[in-house]
């Protein structure tokens, strides 16, 4: 198949007729009929029956369309790249971070930033980790800071400073008490709030509990640490997060302990590859630094 073709398919796919690709794809009706013919004809099959003036597809179009799809979204990931290298510099800076560091150290490192920069627009996203990567690495932010580290050849990492996973829980729950670690296995004979594994951070727990034979038995998981963190605080059970997080706590009743066997918990700043750092976004990182580092 051509990438007209992909085009073509995909466009019905979506719409479900050969009048709403068209609409979809900015092109006559007849130019995608025509396009479709071509494709059927060169596969071999045909990819769509008509069904009550809708077009339905076949076993073999439900086949390839998982592939299509992501073909697709490389194509539209060529299309963003081609764009942010056209449109050169930009006039802002872009910063991409995760959800749980913005709730606190976000503010206070931009009044870091500030100082140095009073005048320069700031744009801010919050994305998870692993789509904070994608979009440094199709240049749709300037500085990303995320937990943990992914191997992408068109990222490059700056570390930000070290910390440990921690489990947090009211002071006044059942059989809380004053320790200052607390083992793995014995947050996990009862319902804990984790996060997902496909967090960085529920990823290397998922691999701890492999590495004890240990099992989740109930809980709830959640997709952000500081969910997690105020889940934890109005007494849905303890919580395993990253100390970064529980250091931003306001709350005087919240009880932090270290895990144990203890698990590093790494933040990243990530930059584009290949591309000279602003001063700027040099300036942000340090920011950051300041701040995050002085976490306890």
């Amino acid at each position: 198949m051509r990438l007209k073709h992909i085009e073509v398919f995909n466009a019905i796919m979506l719409t479900g007729s050969v009048s709403g690709a068209a609409r979809l794809l900015h092109v006559t009706q007849p130019a995608v009929t025509q396009t479709l013919q071509h494709a059927e004809l060169q596969l071999g099959y045909t990819l769509f029956t008509r069904q009550r003036n809708r077009l339905v597809p076949t076993s073999e179009a439900q086949a390839l369309y998982p592939e299509v799809m992501r073909l697709v979204s490389q194509l539209e990931s060529v299309r963003r790249l081609a764009g942010a290298l056209k449109s050169g510099k930009s006039a802002e800076l872009r910063l991409l971070v995760v959800p749980s560091l913005a709730v606190r150290a976000l503010p206070d490192a931009l009044k870091l930033f500030r100082k140095l920069h009073p005048e320069l627009a700031v744009s801010i996203r919050t994305l998870h980790s692993r789509q904070i990567t994608e979009a440094i690495a199709l240049r749709e932010g300037d500085v990303g800071i995320v937990y943990g580290t992914s191997q992408h050849p068109a990222v490059q990492h700056v570390p930000v400073a070290m910390g440990r996973l921690v489990c947090v829980s009211p002071l006044r729950s059942p059989g809380s008490d004053r320790r200052t670690t607390i083992e793995l296995a014995e947050v996990m004979r009862g319902g804990f709030i984790r996060i997902d594994e496909r967090d960085p951070i529920g990823a290397m727990l998922a691999e701890q509990c492999a590495r004890q034979g240990l099992a989740a038995i109930g809980g709830v998981t959640v997709q952000t640490h500081h969910i997690a963190m105020v889940l934890a605080e109005q007494g849905f059970g303890p919580a395993i997060i990253d100390s970064f997080t529980a250091a931003a706590s306001t709350s005087d009743t919240l009880h932090v302990r270290t895990l144990l066997p203890e698990v590093p918990v790494s933040v990243q700043a990530l930059l584009p590859q290949g591309v000279r750092s602003a001063r700027p976004a040099a300036d942000l990182i340090e920011s950051f630094k300041a701040i995050v580092g002085a976490s306890p």
